[in-house]
Formats: structure tokens, C-alpha cells, sequence
């Protein structure tokens, strides 16, 4: 995919727990702008289309995880591809890439169990999840190596771009 000025990706935060989260809404928009960056995915995207966060509960999150991959137990990320041509067709502007569900409570639970900062972990966490939905996977160590990488290159980016703000 090759970038240019004109690429632009909506990305609406949809909140449902009272915990104030790591990184604003902002804060999730240019982490998100510089996953897509950084990706170089081979998919073809819109010039402009858009994401759905959302930041969940214990409840929503093993409700989810339960219904959609069959396990009981929350997880941390999930990514549900939308579909993009078929919303081009109907005119819905801008289309849906899909949406990213994050479980803020085992995001927590994972950086206090892991000693990681929980900021860090977040803005991983959601890179790691966007990255999904542009068509990355880490079914072999290949394509583990890739992610990682784009994940380091993306929060790299990110955390430098913060601290000078």
C-alpha cells in the first residue's frame, strides 16, 4: 500500500468502563496513524475509512471472546474485520476497516503480571490488534518476526512523537 497525504483513517473511541484509560482519544488516533504508517500492508484501502475502538469491561470482554473464538475468558484484543468493498458499494462514508475491542481490565492485569508499563501496554495492545485488521498474523514465526517489528517500529514512533509533545 503506498501511503500518501491523502490517506486518512477515522477512528471513533467507544468507552464502556468508568476507568479513565492510558491515552486519550487523540493519543489512540496518532498511535493508530503511525500502525498504518509504518504497516506497509499489501491490502487495499480506501483513501479514507475508519476504525472502531472499543474499550470494554471484564463482562463484555469474556461475552465477546465466549461468543466469537469459543473460549471463557476474556482476552486482551479482538479484531473483527468489516467489510470495505461492500460498504464502498452501499455508499457508507467512510467505509469500515472494523472494529478492535479492547478488554481495559486484562490489559491491566497483563502489565502488572508482566511488570510492563501500563501505557505501553495499552498502545501495544492496540497496535498489535490494528495490525490484524490490516491482514497481519503471527500463525508462524515469520509472520511473528514481522508483526513484532511493525509493532516496535509503530510504538517507537509513537512514544517519541509523546514525549516531545
Amino acid at each position: 500500500m503506498n501511503l500518501s497525504d491523502e490517506q486518512k483513517v477515522y477512528v471513533q473511541t467507544q468507552t464502556a468502563v468508568d476507568d479513565t484509560l492510558p491515552l486519550s482519544n487523540d493519543e489512540i488516533q496518532k498511535c493508530i496513524n503511525l500502525t498504518l504508517r509504518s504497516s506497509g500492508s499489501d491490502i487495499e484501502l480506501p483513501s479514507h475509512f475508519a476504525v472502531n475502538v472499543r474499550i470494554v469491561d471484564h463482562n463484555e470482554g469474556l461475552r465477546l471472546n465466549k461468543q466469537y473464538k469459543n473460549e471463557n475468558l476474556p482476552t486482551n484484543v479482538l479484531s473483527f474485520e468489516g467489510n470495505l468493498e461492500e460498504e464502498k458499494n452501499l455508499g457508507i462514508k467512510p467505509p469500515f476497516l472494523g472494529d478492535l475491542v479492547i478488554c481495559l481490565p486484562v490489559v491491566e492485569k497483563e502489565a502488572i503480571d508482566q511488570e510492563k508499563n501500563f501505557t505501553q501496554h495499552f498502545a501495544h495492545i492496540l497496535v498489535h490488534g490494528f495490525l490484524h485488521l490490516l491482514g497481519f498474523d503471527h500463525l508462524n514465526n515469520k509472520d511473528k518476526k514481522s508483526m513484532q517489528d511493525l509493532e516496535n517500529i509503530a510504538l517507537n514512533d509513537f512514544f517519541l512523537l509523546r514525549q516531545m509533545d
